[in-house]
């Protein structure tokens, strides 16, 4: 065999080898039944509607040239959750017939990017029902800004009373979501994420302010809340809700506040170690890899006192400098605590992000402001 002959083969077999690779996660065996997924050929990306179909067909009852005969009229229970953060709301939906017999499926939207797994609990016509899961791997939002992209299902509105507020003069906030597929109601069906319905984080678009609040759900739909604004300029408001079984979604309006803006300030690093309500706080992770799941490290010195926040030992809020790009996240409970915090997150894209953590500690919130650089991969 010469060298071109050697080389088209060992191209083919690797070929031949990623395809098999491919066709081993995105199929699976139960008994008889055969489930294939069929996710979009361009990738999946967050903070948009995608659609994952799959299909199911019956090998025991096999045509010669049709192949195994579809599955109709099956009942399928879709979960999609992120086993890297498991205190993630999941996504819980019933998948819904194609147009093609045996062809099934949903709309998620995720809220960042990462792996997920979804898990598919079929019950065929006449037969015990049995479940299957797949990986799946989603792309930041950031890397579909050059392809034309679905929006997602979720949106927030926002009104403020007065309409224009002023700095250090109480408004009353009203935060509406709206499902794009019932755009004319307000959406009402919430899970609690870390005992609460809405977290809203406030920042102004320098990063120099911020504020974590909990507005009150009314049994319309309708979250409220009461608020004083310290200084005039523009703010971005993130609403981190879980609607009813379509997992976590992170959504954000904007409201100017009226007065004379003060200069805007240069983006300034924060120190690493400071000294905040008595207690040593320091983040021991300078610099995390963009576009995926990582860990950040903050210690608490002493550790004596500290107790549970919001489901959580503690908190931590990422904005990036852009003021748009949102993280929010959460340490991983099965380490020992002592002092040490270890979070699981994602930094959508590259750059410097402003970092809030927060916890308790003999019943007193303690905030400490931090800088963290996420670097391109």
């Amino acid at each position: 065999m010469n060298s071109r002959s050697w080389l088209l083969c060992v191209l083919l077999s690797t070929g031949q080898l990623s395809i098999a690779a491919e066709s081993s996660l995105l199929q699976r065996s139960a008994g008889k039944y055969v489930i294939t997924l069929r996710p979009p050929p361009d990738g999946i990306y967050a903070q948009e509607e995608t659609e994952i179909e799959f299909r199911i067909v019956d090998t025991s009852r096999d045509d010669p040239l049709t192949g195994s005969a579809p599955v109709i009229r099956a009942q399928i229970d879709v979960g999609i959750e992120m086993p890297s953060m498991p205190g993630m709301p999941a996504f819980h939906e019933l998948a819904h017939a194609e147009g093609v017999p045996g062809d099934f499926g949903v709309h998620p939207t995720f809220a960042h990017g990462g792996d997920y797994v979804i898990r598919l609990s079929v019950t065929p016509p006449e037969d015990r029902a049995f479940q299957v899961e797949f990986p799946i791997s989603v792309q930041d939002a950031s890397n579909a800004r050059n392809r034309k992209h679905t929006p997602p299902r979720f949106s927030l509105e926002l009104s403020a009373s007065p309409k224009t507020p002023k700095p250090g003069e109480p408004v009353d906030l009203r935060l509406l979501v709206r499902d794009r597929e019932k755009p004319k109601e307000v959406f009402n069906q919430f899970e609690r994420a870390h005992e609460e319905f809405m977290h809203l984080v406030i920042v102004r678009d320098d990063l120099r302010e911020f504020a974590h609040e909990h507005p009150t759900l009314g049994t319309d739909g309708t979250f409220v809340l009461r608020y004083q604004f310290k200084s005039a300029g523009e703010y971005h408001l993130f609403a981190d809700v879980a609607p009813r079984n379509a997992g976590s979604q992170v959504l954000m309006a904007k409201l100017k506040v009226a007065g004379k803006t003060s200069a805007r300030v240069t983006f300034e690093p924060r120190p690493a170690a400071q000294e905040i309500e008595g207690l040593h706080v320091e983040l021991k992770t300078h610099a995390v890899a963009a576009k995926r799941t990582t860990e950040v490290a903050f210690t608490v010195d002493p550790a004596a006192g500290l107790q549970p926040y919001l489901g959580a030992r503690a908190h931590l809020i990422a904005i990036h400098r852009d003021a748009v790009t949102f993280v929010h996240a959460h340490p991983d409970e099965s380490r020992p605590s002592n002092g040490n915090f270890v979070f699981r997150g994602r930094f959508p894209q590259p750059g410097q992000y402003r970092i809030w953590i927060q916890f308790k500690r003999n019943d007193l919130l303690v905030t400490g402001e931090f800088t963290l650089e996420a670097k391109d991969n």
